[in-house]
């Protein structure tokens, strides 16, 4: 497993942390760093930095596009 950055800009809505951390739970990231930022435009960027195979970066990149409150998702 390597170590990889996602970057997601979300919206501040009630729950929505709560779903990104769903999706590393259930993928069974191995969580090294978690941090939120608030933007200018007032959404969240979210960086999170784990550890996961290329096969599991991918579709945890995928599941968290799919958040109802996500609106750009990407890795690093």
């Amino acid at each position: 497993m390597s170590v990889r950055t996602f970057r997601l800009s979300g919206e501040r809505a009630e729950g929505a942390l709560e779903r990104v951390l769903g999706v590393i739970r259930r993928r069974g990231l191995g969580l090294h760093r978690l941090s939120v930022d608030q933007a200018v435009d007032g959404h969240w960027d979210i960086a999170i930095t784990a550890a996961a195979s290329e096969s599991e970066a991918g579709l945890a990149l995928r599941q968290f596009s799919a958040l109802l409150d996500v609106r750009t998702a990407r890795s690093e």
